[in-house]
């Protein structure tokens, strides 16, 4: 992802676009920040707020930065624009439900429902993110959580000067200009002596708006908090074991699904009951009927286990991607004429599951 806009602070506001899209008509991005725009517009319980939050959306102009951003967490597809990947798997959980009756009008929602997350929607967020924002988002978490409090000058230094250059290391060839401009961004900043025309400064800009969204995504996902104006800190109230994040910086996204499903979600086990057989089976089922109206009939068995285990979750229960990948084939060894998994393409399973003639 890396290119951001400085004022798409807030996740919440993205669970509105897989909604808008749902009826599978290409709508048009500027299209799209008009409805998304109209419909927050009327909220205005701002002043039950705490402190004012940043990256609320108060114009079309931001409205559009949202649109930008749902495309590249593959909220979208650009191409078709149309419900991308993690757009329709957010159209699978119990929290999408809620979001459609607002787009639709027939629920009301205030700001703080609007922009919080729920810890099912937290870690949703936190795969998205660290898939489609890899490796630069891994950084900047790593970083935050061994310097535990930080100011945000000090986060976009590192961030621009640091981690994006590392980052576009990876995304692109050496001779691409953006990857020659970040490598000089540190003696570019020291050679500017005068700190109002470094404020001034279209490097400035860039750190701006590229660094700060991110730490509070960070906010949103509850691994980090605001602990004053322009400073961050720990959550130390997060549900998720810190050196299980600080493992999960460090994977490269094909292993990121495996770890974050079966490693990582044990350390939040302890405020969650583990689910048993029965809801389990119950749950994926579920899960595979939305999944496979949403996905042509073509349901990705990893995905149908990540988001067995999100739903789970929306539901106070908790339980690993291998103990639902266990329950998948126990069903298909019971059932093996209405439940099993063919091969799909790039190394893709396949998953099936006759649900209307599937008795449990």
């Amino acid at each position: 992802m890396l290119e951001t806009h400085g004022d798409v602070c807030r996740l919440g506001y993205l669970r509105i676009v897989p909604c808008l899209l749902e009826d599978n008509s290409p709508k048009t991005f500027d299209f799209l920040a008009a409805l998304l725009h109209d419909i927050v517009k009327g909220i205005g319980d701002r002043d039950l707020l705490v402190s004012k939050p940043i990256g609320l959306i108060t114009s079309l102009v931001n409205a559009r930065n949202y649109v930008t951003m749902a495309a590249e967490l593959n909220f979208i597809d650009r191409k078709s624009q149309l419900l991308g990947t993690f757009g329709k798997l957010y159209l699978t959980t119990d929290s999408a439900i809620k979001f459609k009756k607002f787009v639709d009008g027939r629920e009301s929602l205030n700001l703080i429902e609007l922009i919080t997350l729920n810890d099912a929607e937290k870690l949703f967020f936190l795969w998205a993110l660290f898939i489609q924002d890899y490796p630069f988002i891994q950084m900047i978490t790593n970083w935050a959580l061994k310097k535990k409090k930080f100011r945000r000058q000090e986060a976009m230094i590192y961030a621009m000067e640091e981690a994006y250059p590392q980052a576009l290391k990876k995304a692109l060839p050496p001779s691409d200009i953006r990857r020659k401009e970040a490598e000089k961004f540190r003696e570019k900043r020291l050679s500017i002596k005068d700190k109002i025309e470094w404020i001034k400064s279209s490097q400035y800009a860039k750190y701006r708006h590229i660094a700060p969204p991110r730490l509070e995504w960070l906010v949103d996902c509850g691994i980090l908090k605001r602990s004053g104006r322009g400073k961050y800190e720990v959550n130390d109230q997060m549900i998720y074991d810190q050196q299980k994040i600080l493992k999960l910086t460090t994977l490269r996204p094909k292993k990121i699904e495996s770890y974050l499903f079966n490693d990582f979600i044990k350390g939040m086990a302890r405020w969650y009951k583990q689910a048993g057989r029965t809801e389990v089976i119950k749950t994926m089922i579920q899960v595979y009927d939305r999944m496979s109206f949403h996905f042509g009939g073509e349901v990705n068995l990893t995905y149908l286990e990540c988001m067995t285990s999100i739903v789970l979750l929306e539901n106070g229960l908790i339980a690993e991607k291998q103990k639902i990948h266990d329950a998948f084939n126990s069903l298909a060894l019971q059932f093996p004429d209405k439940i099993y998994v063919m091969p799909g393409g790039r190394n893709v399973n396949i998953a099936y599951i006759n649900t209307e003639e599937l008795e449990i």
